[in-house]
C-alpha cells in the first residue's frame, strides 16, 4: 500500500507548517530537544523491542510521550521519534483536532506493520526530517551533476542512507 501524490503534499505542507510554528532548525540534531519543545517527554523502552521501534500516547491534556527501543541506530531512533510525532499531528489530533485529541486518553500508536496510517506517519517523518527545500540544497551540494553523494545527505540530515535515497526518489530529484 502506498500514499497517492496528493496525500504526499499534503502531510508534506502540514509537516512544514509544524515546523514553522515550533520554529525547529533544519538539520534536527537534538530531536529529543524538539520534542520537549511541542510538549512531550521521550524515554527508552527495552520492553517495546520486539514489537516495534516506538509508540506514543497522550499523557495529558497538553503533553504526550514517545517510548522508543534502545536498540536501534541513532538515525533509526530519529525516524522512529519523527514518526511517532506523525501519529500526534496527523491520527491523535495534537494541536489540530481538539475532540479527536480530547479522545486520545487510552490509546497507543505504535511504529509497526503496513497500515495507511504506518505509511502516513513515514511520510511525515522523512518531511520532518527532510524537508524539500533543505533537501535540495543540500542534495546540490553533494552531486557532481550525475552522481548524487546520499550518504552524506544522510549524514547532514542524521537519517540512514535509505531514508535519505527514499525521500530524494519521492521528491523527484533521484531515479527509482
Amino acid at each position: 500500500m502506498a500514499l497517492n501524490y496528493k496525500m504526499k503534499e499534503l502531510i508534506d505542507a502540514m509537516t512544514q507548517e509544524v515546523i514553522n510554528i515550533y520554529d525547529i532548525q533544519i538539520p534536527i540534531t537534538n530531536i529529543d530537544e524538539v520534542v520537549r519543545s511541542m510538549g512531550g517527554t521521550v524515554k527508552e523502552d527495552p520492553t517495546i523491542d520486539s514489537f516495534s521501534d516506538g509508540k506514543i500516547r497522550k499523557s495529558g491534556s497538553d503533553s504526550f510521550i514517545i517510548k522508543v527501543s534502545p536498540y536501534q541506530t541513532e538515525e533509526r531512533r530519529n525516524f522512529t521519534i519523527a514518526h511517532e510525532l506523525g501519529h500526534l499531528f496527523l491520527h491523535m489530533g495534537f494541536q489540530t483536532n481538539e475532540q479527536r485529541w480530547k479522545k486520545q486518553d487510552y490509546i497507543s500508536y505504535y511504529r509497526n506493520g503496513n497500515s495507511e496510517l504506518e505509511y502516513q506517519s513515514n511520510e511525515f517523518a522523512a518531511a520532518f526530517l527532510m524537508p524539500q527545500d533543505e533537501y535540495k540544497r543540500v542534495m546540490d551540494e553533494h552531486t557532481d551533476g550525475s552522481l548524487v553523494n546520499t550518504a552524506e545527505i544522510a549524514r547532514y540530515f542524521h537519517v540512514s542512507v535509505s531514508a535519505a535515497a527514499n525521500r530524494g526518489k519521492w521528491l523527484g530529484y533521484l531515479k527509482w
